[in-house]
């Protein structure tokens, strides 16, 4: 099956070049806003869009900020809400979405393009057979473009691989998910991208039960806190105080930026895939690289030991933290780049895609992942920020920003809808629309169609107006 690029211009987009390095930041509302006139505009659909996107930022400015950080299920990273409340301040951003439905390429009503283009797909729906056939099924119905299909979890393979131990929760040893998966996916028209999780290799509170498990056969390559213990040595209470969804492989070594372009590159080579998609491509939140092989690779780089930076002068400190912080981003997409080089060697042209944090202060900050520079760099083809928080207003912020710095064409919004009510979903995959994203996702297929009725809810908002939102998913 072809990979079919064009309708997201893959092929010719161009990724507008910031006014700011590396470094900038999305989550700067008031300066970007303040300056609009000199960030990019947006392409000519044009009076009606900015008309759109300036009543969205007239709704928006004074919103309060809330985290997007990458949620699990039942551990979102967003402090409690009142569902009630919440739907009540939705309603001001749903008025303006309302406000903008004119502008969208198919009018409310108008049933003629899918609601969504792309689904991720959690690895429990491939235990099972008929779960991939009803996935298929389902999909088709529901008219998107692709999957994004897990099979790369928790350092397992959902596949046949001579890298990774197969996944407890499939003991029957004949299975191949994705083998069984794409012929049935391309059959139906459905494009399937290979989900890998990359930096996180386990989360469940035991540790792996096989002895092939990289923490078991490279127990060097995990990630160690700032007092020197490793990250699997975490109990299930300690990764929940420090907001960390498992054990993750330090990004510095090597050898782990090897072993994750290697797992691409057999993916690439055995399977029929339509591209490969990066997952957990980032640090965890707490800071992490007091592993001998980072301290040595930075002493090498800076000159200087980071366990010892609190013993330097407040200057050079200074210095040297900021050193630090671009020394582990560059880290990060040293990653990126080695999985490129590898897919590339034997895939030319096999598109590369991420799931990336939509607060990308956060991201560079506290995560380390400088994706605004692998778009620029073609490093990846296209970016699919997880627009995760539930209020309807902070998704809307972070759309409206994106639109005007990093521009649309290579960017994916996924939206949730674990978390938020059909209504809200909806609010935010029109208002998308209106800014001009010509594909949306949602995470996830799973959560999607744990109760029977949540798609044909969601599908109703989507294609047709409607009133205030509701309280609860």
């Amino acid at each position: 099956m072809t990979f079919r690029p064009q309708p997201l211009g893959l092929a010719a987009a161009r990724v507008p070049r910031a006014d700011t390095q590396q470094g900038e930041s999305l989550s700067h509302r008031s300066t970007i806003l303040g300056q609009a006139s000199a960030r990019p505009r947006l392409r000519p659909a044009a009076p009606a869009v900015a008309l759109g996107l300036g009543l969205l930022v007239l709704a928006l400015v004074g919103a309060p900020r809330a985290r997007a950080e990458d949620p699990l299920p039942g551990f979102d990273g967003y402090p409690p809400v009142d569902s009630i409340a919440m739907a009540r301040a939705d309603s001001v951003a749903a008025a303006e979405v309302r406000a903008m439905v004119g502008t969208f390429p198919a009018a409310p009503g108008d049933t003629s393009r899918p609601a969504v283009e792309y689904l991720w797909v959690v690895r429990g729906t491939l235990v099972e057979r008929g779960g991939i056939e009803r996935l298929v099924e389902r999909a088709k119905a529901m008219r998107v473009r692709g999957l994004l299909v897990q099979v790369v979890g928790r350092g397992d393979a959902w596949y046949r691989s001579d890298i990774l131990p197969r996944p407890e929760a499939l003991p029957d040893t004949t299975r191949d998910p994705l083998g069984e998966l794409l012929p049935l996916a391309h059959a139906a028209g459905l494009e399937v991208h290979a989900w890998m999780n990359c930096c996180l290799v386990w989360s469940a509170p035991q540790p792996p039960r096989t002895r092939r498990h990289v923490m078991h056969e490279h127990p060097e390559w995990v990630a160690r806190l700032r007092d020197g213990r490793s990250m699997a040595r975490l109990t299930a209470r300690e990764r929940q105080r420090l907001r960390v969804e498992g054990v993750f492989l330090s990004p510095a070594h090597p050898a782990v930026r090897s072993w994750i372009a290697n797992i691409a590159r057999e993916i690439a080579s055995r399977y029929d895939v339509d591209g490969i998609h990066l997952d957990y491509i980032r640090q965890p939140i707490v800071p992490i690289g007091n592993d001998p092989t980072s301290r040595a690779q930075f002493a090498l780089h800076a000159g200087a030991d980071p366990l010892e930076f609190a013993r330097l002068p407040a200057g050079e400190r200074a210095r040297m933290d900021s050193a630090w912080a671009i020394f582990q981003r560059d880290q990060v997409t040293a990653i990126v780049r080695e999985v490129r080089d590898s897919v590339n060697a034997v895939r030319p042209g096999l598109p590369l895609s991420a799931a990336v944090l939509a607060d990308t202060l956060a991201a560079l900050r506290h995560n380390r992942q400088a994706w605004c520079a692998w778009l620029r760099e073609g490093l990846l083809d296209r970016a699919f920020p997880m627009c995760y928080a539930p209020p309807v207003q902070t998704v809307l912020s972070q759309l409206a920003i994106m639109s005007e710095q990093v521009g649309t064409d290579r960017l994916v919004p996924g939206i949730a809808v674990y978390n938020t009510p059909p209504s809200s979903a909806a609010a935010k995959i029109k208002g998308a629309r209106a800014l001009g994203f010509p594909a949306v996702a949602l995470y996830s297929y799973d959560s999607l169609w744990e109760r029977s009725d949540r798609w044909p809810r969601l599908l109703a908002f989507v294609n047709g107006p409607h009133g205030p939102l509701e309280a609860r998913p």
